[in-house]
């Protein structure tokens, strides 16, 4: 055996990436305090992320494509936002953009992945002034973008809008560019309560040209795919449904770390906690039992959907959206019990459970999560549609 053969073995005795996160929980734990004083993650800690690939877990560019990505990244942003919300927001929703980029065209993917090192895909959401314009060798960015999470390590930034004519109006397709963060201004705009260390700031791009090649029509990318099925799922089936699901998994872990750290304070008082104090507890572990088990039942549907290669139907869509605000729901009623109980001696901003607890309701007020619309597009669905009794009573 040569003596560089040995390096084949590497990725098969590798760790899972639950199992790298397992190894870094206690130091992003003692880092959170100081990523959320400072509003960004560290960079030790981004070299961990990079380093143990777990900003690459839908990548087309990791080792074996033939393992579906998307469970593992759910399971590792789960257990990671028990130690660091933040962190577990770069695992999954930063870090699974890099799934769109596996549905980009073979030519926009070797411009994207030409260097070889690891690249990171942060979004970000359209402004008041944000604007497309049509040009002859590809379309014009201009104007302010908002909530870019992860952009000060971001390689490449992914913009979709409607492209406006010569008199502003919006046309009715909207395009996805992709364009190179070299050619963005980072505005200093992310000071939250929560969410501080994912430095999701505005961003600022003054007439910016982005070529033809990294132009695309959003449904293109975002929809079924039936050419492509070799590979990840994730780049075949409608992806929307898994991009909007992925924040369960900082969700859900920032309400156990939350329900951990509390139930470690109790251990810590010099008199055992009274009966009100325990009762709470037991009903903050049963919602958070109940939000497990739905989580997980969403989390394996989407996976048997995509192994399977089927879109979702309307149906299923709705109870999606209903199932994930209920999640989310859960684990904020769980915490808030908590939190009140600790009572005003606990509100410091070094109390794990408060941090947790800012970080969770910044999570939850995002639209991948809005209770009401969720709620009343499901009931609408319902109503609207003829009785069928499988509809009705199918969780």
């Amino acid at each position: 055996m040569r003596e560089n053969d040995m390096h084949s073995l590497d990725e098969a005795i590798r760790p899972t990436p639950v199992e790298r996160v397992r190894q870094r929980l206690s130091d992003w734990h003692q880092r959170a305090p100081d990523a959320e004083k400072h509003r960004k993650l560290s960079q030790a800690t981004f070299d961990e992320l990079f380093g143990d690939g777990l900003l690459e877990l839908v990548s087309p560019r990791r080792a074996s494509l033939d393992t579906p990505g998307w469970p593992a990244l759910m399971e590792a942003s789960r257990l990671a936002a028990r130690a660091c919300a933040s962190t577990a927001w770069m695992i999954s929703l930063v870090g699974g953009h890099a799934a769109i980029a596996g549905r980009l065209s073979r030519a926009c993917q070797r411009r994207l992945f030409e260097d070889d090192r690891p690249q990171l895909f942060a979004s970000a959401s359209v402004g008041p002034h944000s604007r497309l314009s049509p040009d002859a060798d590809g379309i014009r960015v201009n104007g302010t973008w908002r909530f870019s999470s992860g952009i000060e390590q971001a390689t490449w930034l992914l913009l979709n809008a409607p492209v406006t004519d010569h008199d502003g109006i919006p046309g009715t397709q909207r395009m996805l560019l992709v364009v190179s963060t070299r050619d963005v201004d980072i505005l200093d705009t992310w000071d939250t309560c929560g969410m501080a260390a994912t430095g999701s700031h505005d961003v600022l791009l003054r007439d910016v040209l982005v070529p033809a090649e990294q132009v695309f029509h959003l449904e293109d990318i975002f929809g079924h795919r039936t050419s492509e099925l070799s590979g990840d799922y994730l780049y075949s089936v409608p992806i929307v449904p898994f991009i909007t699901t992925s924040l369960l998994g900082p969700v859900l872990g920032c309400a156990e770390g939350a329900y951990a750290g509390y139930i470690e304070s109790l251990k810590q008082q010099k008199s055992p906690a009274g009966a009100p104090a325990r009762e709470r507890l037991a009903h903050s572990a049963a919602q958070l039992s109940a939000a497990t088990a739905l989580y997980t039942t969403l989390v394996s549907m989407l996976h048997d959907s995509g192994q399977a290669r089927r879109p979702l139907s309307t149906e299923e869509l709705l109870r999606l959206k209903r199932d994930r605000s209920y999640v989310a729901r859960l684990c904020l009623q769980a915490i808030q019990r908590l939190v009140e109980q600790a009572g005003a001696s606990s509100m410091t901003r070094d109390n794990a459970l408060h941090r947790h607890w800012r970080d969770l309701q910044t999570m939850v007020a995002h639209r991948d999560v809005h209770w009401d619309s969720a709620m009343l597009g499901f009931a609408d669905f319902v109503v609207d549609e003829p009785a069928c009794p499988q509809t009705l009573i199918t969780p």
